[in-house]
């Protein structure tokens, strides 16, 4: 993918949204990673342009337009979520190869990271809401990320790097199947509608407080997988957050959701360092883990 992606997607969202009578004359890039965030200023408008998703993501429209559903289903019965912009139809938008969709600008108070209790919190009343969405979502979606992108043909990886990401994959996910069915036995449900990418980076702090973002990643699963997004990451108190969530969780699924989000996350970053030169020692540093023989079961990440 070559380095003027978020150039590109800067010039296609403005003409999208200018085709939709929405003035960003003056757009400033957000974010570039998996999807290029752009402010499409004056107007308080946030373009979210699929970029490097498309690697591993075929039917992005699909993806982005279940984020939409989900927060509007999730705005309708008052939880605090970003939600899409009301200058325009809730649904995805292409223009010169690019696919998109359109958000509330919100600004942020500041304070990066949320403290456990919130996170915990407001991920249990979160998830509380989504047991009565209506949709039906595919089960723990991501995770096809990583074969996917294993078997792309222009994947950087050496073919022992790609074989011992592989069998990982195999191992942990048949460690998850495992967790799942003994919640079956439980006569517990084993697969909820979940944030899918619930951590700490995706509660941005407003002036009215704190809110749910970026559900892109939104499916069906164990709770698990959620919580993971936060217990895993070095950077926060694990007792506190599983704490304030307050609910029961399985400890062995949460320890092999930790390590798929690890395993997640590597994959993430060596396709990052495809076009971000400079997440490339972060992106080597994840894959060691793995090739390397440093893999410690239920070992943290730090996201």
């Amino acid at each position: 993918m070559p380095d003027s992606v978020p150039a590109a997607a800067v010039r296609a969202a403005v003409k999208v949204a200018a085709g939709l009578g929405v003035s960003g004359f003056e757009p400033v890039v957000l974010a570039d990673g998996a999807n290029v965030i752009v402010h499409l200023r004056p107007s308080p408008v946030v373009a979210k342009v699929a970029a490097s998703t498309t690697a591993v993501r075929i039917e992005t429209d699909a993806w982005l337009q279940r984020e939409l559903n989900v927060v509007e289903f999730l705005a309708a019965a008052g939880v605090p979520v970003m939600t899409p912009s009301p200058e325009m139809p809730a649904t995805t938008y292409h223009g010169d190869g690019h696919v998109m969709s359109f958000w509330r600008y919100l600004r942020s108070a500041g304070g990066e990271v949320p403290p456990e209790a919130t996170i915990g919190s407001m991920l249990r009343d979160l998830h509380a809401t989504l047991r009565s969405y209506p949709g039906t979502l595919p089960v723990l979606a991501p995770l096809n990320d990583i074969p996917a992108f294993l078997a792309r043909p222009q994947s950087q990886l050496s073919a022992g790097e790609a074989g011992a990401l592989s069998a990982v994959y195999a191992r942990l996910t048949a460690e998850l199947d495992q967790t799942l069915d003994q919640t079956l036995d439980q006569c517990s449900p084993a697969v909820l509608v979940l944030h899918g990418d619930a951590g700490p980076g995706n509660l941005m702090n407003t002036d009215t407080g704190w809110v749910w973002h970026d559900f892109e990643d939104t499916c069906a699963g164990p709770v698990g997988w959620d919580l993971a997004a936060s217990t895993a990451s070095r950077r926060l108190d694990r007792s506190r957050v599983l704490a304030a969530y307050g609910a029961l969780v399985d400890p062995g699924q949460l320890a092999v959701c930790e390590q798929l989000r690890w395993l997640h996350l590597t994959i993430w970053y060596q396709l990052y360092a495809e076009r971000l030169p400079d997440l490339r020692p972060r992106a080597a540093q994840l894959l060691a883990r793995w090739t390397v023989g440093d893999n410690p079961p239920g070992g943290r990440t730090d996201p």
